[in-house]
């Protein structure tokens, strides 16, 4: 039919209305004016709402399950300590130790099983642990001997030699702080009590050389203690005196620039260091 025949008053073209049909391209829909399709698209999208909240939280969890946990061997090292074995001296006083041979630390390896959630440790699960190394102990010698003593009330002394002034002043010179000094120095004001560091009898008191004023007594076990510079003597040669008991005052006499108290320990021929003796 040609063009003029649908043609209708006024020359107007009589043909049908355009209609846009709903055509599926490379996944998508082309719009359509039909209200069908416009129902169509409406419940795909619906559907696709519905399948989304439904389905991925189930998703998340079993993600979740799968990837966070897991568990890993931790493992460290430390050390073991080490003991410290004596050999008892029977003829030195206590308080005499001799070093003998060093102690050695020994090494221990553990491991833990550790299970962790989201990077963070949790539990343990397991603990193992071996020893890599043994300790070896140290080696020391010590003084076993105890002077009896009676002091100055009557009782039973719990130490060999007691501080001959109590605990009062300082120490001004070590043993063998240089050459021939044969004790310590405790520096402490004129006048401060000396008293007897152990039970004996007063062998020597009275001027003794560059001693000064001095008092040596002799004890049980055949030791000696010697107390030197005293400015004044409170005993007389062959007095007993008990531990604890006044002897002498501090004072600066003999071979001395100050007030102090010259402390020895005899034993034989040989000077003791006062300190290691000595109750603090």
């Amino acid at each position: 039919m040609s063009r003029k025949a649908n043609q209708g008053k006024g020359g107007r073209s009589m043909e049908k209305p355009a209609v846009k049909i709903r055509k599926t391209t490379a996944g998508k829909m082309t719009e359509s004016s039909g209200i069908f399709g416009k129902l169509l698209w409406m419940a795909c999208m619906a559907a696709a709402v519905f399948l989304f909240y439904a389905v991925a939280p189930g998703m998340k969890a079993e993600a979740r399950a799968q990837v966070v946990r897991e568990t890993r061997a931790v493992t460290f090292t430390e050390k073991i300590p080490f003991r410290t074995d004596y050999i008892e001296l029977p003829n030195y006083y206590r308080g005499y130790t001799e070093h003998v041979s060093d102690g050695v630390m020994g090494e221990k390896e553990t491991t833990f099983q550790v299970v962790y959630e989201g990077g963070i440790p949790v539990r343990i699960v397991s603990v193992q642990s071996r020893e890599l190394a043994k300790p070896v102990n140290e080696v020391v010698r010590r003084g076993a001997k105890v002077l009896e003593s009676r002091t100055v009330d009557g009782g039973a002394s719990k130490v060999s030699f007691a501080n001959p002034l109590k605990g009062r002043g300082w120490l001004s010179a070590d043993f063998y702080d240089y050459h021939g000094h044969n004790g310590i120095d405790i520096a402490a004001p004129r006048g401060t009590p000396v008293y007897a560091a152990a039970e004996g009898k007063v062998s020597l008191a009275g001027w003794y050389g560059e001693y000064g004023r001095c008092v040596i007594i002799d004890h049980a076990d055949g030791s000696q203690t010697l107390y030197g510079h005293n400015s004044a003597l409170m005993v007389s040669a062959g007095q007993t005196v008990k531990q604890g008991q006044k002897i002498a005052e501090v004072g600066s006499t003999g071979n001395s620039t100050g007030n102090h108290l010259h402390l020895e320990l005899r034993v034989g021929s040989r000077f003791l260091d006062p300190l290691i003796y000595l109750d603090q």
